[in-house]
């Protein structure tokens, strides 16, 4: 069994429409704001060890001590075993040592089901696992960056002083 020494810093729901859910959980939660990112460009993208398109968008909020993403597989072809479509679909941690974080991951019996780049072929690496029946979503780690730490801090900031205005915003009207 798994088990993770690093801390669980967001929790991913899978849904139908992103904006959608995130005015719902915005209103139901008062989480805000949150931001999307439609049809997220990614590269070398691998499900079950084969070449895989993945088309996919997100909405990011943070609520206290932790992101909340809600995601939504436009098109995943050969959809990893376990894939929820609806309700959780992953924890995800940063990982001080990325394949260090895999090999971990595998020897401890979790198989990788998918993995990327955020962007270009030499962005940000991240891969989902599955943990078995162990629990009913997947795990997924990010590559320790820059860019993925100031990305948390920016949705952390926005958080602390969000009013209610304004609940649901694009990832491309981030100034900076």
């Amino acid at each position: 069994m798994f088990q993770s020494k690093r801390p669980i810093i967001q929790i991913a729901y899978a849904v139908n429409d992103v904006r959608k859910a995130a005015e719902i959980w915005s209103k139901k939660f008062n989480i805000g704001p949150f931001y999307v990112n439609e049809h997220i460009k990614i590269s070398n993208t691998l499900v079950n060890g084969k070449e895989c398109e993945f088309d996919h968008s997100s909405a990011y909020g943070w609520k206290e001590n932790m992101m909340l993403e809600l995601i939504c597989d436009h098109k995943i072809n050969e959809s990893p075993h376990n894939s929820n479509r609806s309700g959780i679909h992953h924890v995800a941690w940063i990982a001080p040592n990325f394949d260090e974080e895999v090999s971990l991951l595998n020897n401890q019996g979790c198989s990788e089901v998918l993995s990327a780049n955020s962007g270009h072929r030499n962005g940000m690496k991240f891969a989902w696992f599955d943990p078995k029946d162990e629990i009913n979503h997947f795990y997924e780690i990010y590559e320790n960056t820059d860019d993925i730490s100031n990305f948390y801090s920016f949705l952390y900031e926005e958080s602390k002083n969000w009013d209610g205005v304004n609940p649901v915003r694009n990832v491309s009207d981030i100034k900076g």
